[in-house]
């Protein structure tokens, strides 16, 4: 598994990881994943939007997984429990899921 953390040396981005914000302007990403980026990584007050929180799943190495976080350092965490809010198992690039969608 290729994780971010393995990428960043002293919190400077390599030149071949892709920061998660890169993908909320792209209009060739998919729309689902666009909509969490920008309500994850939006400022914290957004959090008190009586809206409820997209959600994101995706798959990871041959296994359907929840992203449950987006980080400053342009990783995402990620948790084999579909149903989990919070809590990640892996932090990993956002170019090492595939299959995005707001169900599992």
């Amino acid at each position: 598994m290729r994780r971010c953390d393995d990428h960043i040396d002293n919190e400077v981005r390599g030149a071949d990881m892709k920061h998660c914000d890169d993908y909320i302007d792209d209009e060739a990403a998919p729309a689902v994943l666009r909509e969490y980026l920008r309500r994850a990584r939006g400022p914290a007050h957004g959090m008190l939007i009586a809206e409820p929180f997209p959600r994101l799943f995706a798959d990871h190495e041959g296994r359907r997984v929840r992203v449950v976080m987006a980080s400053r350092l342009g990783d995402v965490g990620i948790t084999p429990v579909l149903t989990a809010e919070h809590g990640y198992e892996a932090r990993v690039l956002v170019e090492d899921l595939s299959n995005f969608g707001d169900v599992p």
